[in-house]
């Protein structure tokens, strides 16, 4: 199943209008809307963890990765980071994304 058909049944499980969903992940009611109903999108890793706790689901299910996915391993990691190093990785994906 794909993440926004995902997305939106665990989101009505859970009793939640767009709105609501939004205002707990600090979104829009127009981008959950958008998230659900538009073909292959492509929320950050950080709203998939705010939607997926907010929601009571793992954020495996939500995008449809094994546990130990690489790139769910380092997000896990960033978080934990403080500011200074988000800003240092950030700039060297801006970097890296201009070659």
């Amino acid at each position: 199943m794909m993440f926004s058909k995902k997305l939106q049944e665990a989101r009505k499980a859970k009793g939640l209008t767009l709105e609501e969903l939004a205002s707990e992940v600090g979104s829009t009611k127009s981008y959950i809307w958008a998230l659900e109903n538009k073909d292959n999108p492509n929320p950050s890793m950080k709203l998939v963890n705010d939607l997926a706790k907010a929601l009571d689901v793992t954020v495996e299910y939500l995008v449809d990765k094994q546990p130990n996915n690489e790139d769910q391993v380092f997000f896990r990691e960033y978080v934990d980071l403080k500011p200074e190093t988000k800003q240092q990785i950030r700039s060297i994906l801006k970097a890296l994304k201009q070659r």
